[in-house]
């Protein structure tokens, strides 16, 4: 039975192996704000979570270099669940209780779900990699927050973008959802065909494809039998990409559109040009796109990880991380360093801007939506193309928290 002691030597092991860690800082200084980090690193998701963390620690060396939070140093505590709820709880409580950080980051659906009411007795803050949208209303999850629009919202501008672009008027489109059998497979099913039926939409059978997807032949065939011509996939890269391969050989003419932890630059390696010409739907810029906020990005991956591929999930990390920045400045300097004060900064954003890295964030005490817009984005000779534009739903109440 490992202690706390061997388990933290393992994660940092882990991590300077990974080259994702730079600690210690220059000693254990007093002024030192501590964030944790609760990811998968070696379970179904951590190609993601490897690649985010990456992101998070790179973004938490240049926040340092450049200041940190008013003098003090950010330091972000890692902590492995390999993408399994009882680890994320063990995680958590560690990161809380004994490491007494004043926020975390959280990837797993899951483990967030699973202590949302902790959460909320703790009143601990938390950035969430799980968009669900159980977790915008701060009436009953008031410290949490993530920045981009909920999957259910991005699986409704995904409708939304098939249904004005359609030109067939003798029928509906007709999609279908192809996810894996858990928290975060699930989440959107509900208000995704509720707003297909609205809009014109038709949905047919699901197909369930669960972790680590060895082959979806079975259920790529079934799914052929309605004949969709778009199929919405919920995975990761490394998951998805399994699909995308099978339904090349099964010479499907369906048209994939992955969801944002399936469609990133890792997928178009791994699929082995599979994923050539599919759609995804994303908030977050890709690595390298010409936007004010990437110049510094791209200068930091290029001389801490010179001839490694930058992804969105790295861009997305630093996104997380300056927004993390911003708040702890706000309430350092308010002197309210608390979960309440983070809480109450987070509440001032308005149109917050990332530079372009994604779409302008805003929260209030009423409604911790970050964004209602994402864009969608083809995949043409390897590289991931703007085919939309922001598209952008409203802030309307009908699927608010659902």
């Amino acid at each position: 039975m490992k202690t706390k002691k061997d388990f933290k030597s393992t994660v940092v092991t882990l991590l300077v192996a990974m080259g994702l860690i730079f600690l210690p800082l220059s000693g254990q200084a007093a002024e030192e704000i501590k964030w944790g980090v609760l990811i998968d690193l070696s379970g179904p998701t951590s190609d993601w979570g490897k690649n985010q963390v990456k992101g998070q620690l790179d973004a938490m060396r240049w926040v340092n270099e450049h200041g940190g939070i008013n003098g003090k140093k950010l330091r972000l505590i890692v902590i492995d669940d390999g993408y399994k709820v009882p680890k994320g709880v063990a995680g958590y409580n560690r990161l809380v209780d004994s490491e007494k950080v004043i926020g975390l980051y959280i990837q797993s659906t899951g483990t967030i779900m699973t202590l949302a009411k902790k959460i909320v007795a703790d009143g601990v803050a938390t950035i969430a990699a799980s968009f669900t949208s159980k977790f915008q209303d701060p009436a009953k999850t008031p410290f949490s927050f993530f920045v981009s629009p909920s999957y259910g919202t991005m699986g409704r501008i995904a409708l939304k973008w098939i249904r004005d672009n359609w030109k067939d008027k003798t029928r509906n489109p007709k999609i279908c959802y192809l996810y894996p059998d858990n928290k975060y497979g699930r989440d959107i099913l509900n208000v995704c065909k509720d707003y297909a039926k609205k809009i014109g939409v038709d949905v047919g059978p699901d197909q369930v494809i669960n972790w680590p997807t060895k082959d979806a032949t079975v259920q790529l065939t079934n799914m052929k039998r309605y004949n969709p011509d778009f199929a919405y996939l919920t995975s990761t890269a490394m998951n998805g990409a399994v699909v995308l391969k099978n339904a090349k050989t099964l010479g499907l003419k369906t048209k994939f559109i992955s969801n944002i932890r399936s469609f990133e630059e890792t997928l178009i390696e791994l699929s082995g040009g599979a994923a050539e010409g599919t759609y995804g739907v994303h908030p977050i810029a890709p690595y390298g796109a010409d936007v004010p906020g990437m110049k510094k990005i791209v200068k930091a991956h290029e001389k801490w990880h010179p001839g490694e591929k930058g992804t969105n999930v790295y861009v997305e990390g630093w996104v997380n991380i300056l927004c993390v920045t911003e708040v702890l400045k706000k309430a350092d300097k308010a002197g309210n360093l608390t979960p309440a004060g983070i809480r109450a900064a987070f509440e001032q954003f308005r149109n917050f801007d990332t530079g372009g890295l994604a779409p302008p964030l805003t929260f209030t005490s009423t409604d911790h939506r970050a964004s209602m817009a994402a864009k969608i984005y083809q995949i043409q000779n390897g590289k991931m193309v703007d085919v939309s534009g922001w598209v952008e739903l409203p802030r309307d109440m009908t699927y608010f928290g659902k």
